[in-house]
């Protein structure tokens, strides 16, 4: 009976552990440019420039993107 009591505890423990894991996980954006400086462009002329995000988290980070 002592033994049992233990084991339970013990599973007890283990599964507290695994749950505060997965509360804390999450996705962690990292943009290494937060600015682009285009200089001067005439009117009319597209503006390509790439952002790079990285996520850095431990969850999938998902971005939705509104047109202008």
């Amino acid at each position: 009976m002592q033994n049992s009591k233990g084991i339970i505890s013990g599973l007890m423990v283990i599964l507290f552990l695994i749950i505060s894991t997965v509360a804390n996980a999450a996705p962690k954006a990292v943009v290494d440019e937060l600015e682009y400086n285009v200089g001067e462009i005439s009117q009319g002329k597209p503006i390509i420039h790439d952002f790079i995000v990285k996520n850095t988290g431990d969850k999938p980070l998902e971005i939705k993107v509104k047109p202008c």
